[in-house]
């Protein structure tokens, strides 16, 4: 799964796009613990233009009225059921999104309390999550936009930690995956797949991490762990 993630600068974005131009009309402020239900940067296409907006992680149904509360709101959304689910099927045609990321966190299982990890992309400084949205009128009236990220099977470096990762889609692919006149899933599968082992690096980082209160740059300085030190 991916349940914490990190986004401190995205003043690299226009690179990883490959010079798309996109729009953002937020004030963004970094955030190294970003964790659900907070309000995050996500890259959407409007109209053929491509903006950034911030929405809230964790999928909150358009169909539900103001008022009423979800009985989930996912945070992830599994790649291999997406035509299946009935929260996440009709999104797949329209509401494709992408999640900026300079890495995410992950926890090892060790025999004491688990170790987070941070994984980022080796060459590139953003990472961009295959993602879901949706947009619904929220309790004052006003349109609030809400997102999960796609989930699938791991890559050789992931597996020794966890058995979910996120999908990542290359910059060339942006376009591809953002296009909203491709309402199938079908010329879209073959992104959702994990990304080269060789394409990211992981690291021990604090437990600092584990609690959401905590955010700040030293949350993802490397550590030495006691695996290290043997």
């Amino acid at each position: 799964m991916c349940g914490r993630y990190v986004i401190e600068d995205f003043q690299e974005l226009s690179e990883t796009l490959r010079q798309i131009p996109f729009q953002s009309n937020f004030d963004f402020q970094p955030n190294w613990n970003a964790a659900p239900s907070q309000h995050l940067p996500v890259l959407i296409q409007r109209d053929g233009t491509l903006e950034l907006r911030e929405m809230q992680w964790g999928l909150i149904p358009s169909w539900l009225k103001p008022g009423e509360k979800p009985k989930v709101a996912p945070i992830n959304a599994r790649a291999e059921t997406l035509a299946e689910k009935p929260m996440f099927r009709n999104l797949v045609k329209r509401h494709r999104c992408l999640v900026p990321a300079n890495g995410f966190y992950e926890w090892r299982r060790t025999g004491g309390p688990k170790q987070p990890y941070l994984i980022h992309l080796r060459d590139e400084p953003i990472m961009l999550m295959a993602g879901l949205y949706d947009v619904r009128t929220n309790d004052e009236g006003d349109k609030a936009g809400s997102y999960t990220i796609i989930t699938g099977g791991p890559n050789d470096v992931m597996a020794d930690i966890h058995d979910r990762m996120p999908m990542i889609i290359h910059g060339d692919d942006v376009e591809l995956w953002l296009d909203d006149e491709i309402t199938e899933l079908d010329p879209l599968e073959h992104l959702l797949q994990p990304i080269a082992s060789e394409e990211i690096e992981m690291y021990p980082v604090s437990t600092a991490v584990n609690n959401v209160k905590n955010n700040n740059p030293d949350l993802i300085k490397p550590i030495a762990t006691q695996e290290d030190l043997i």
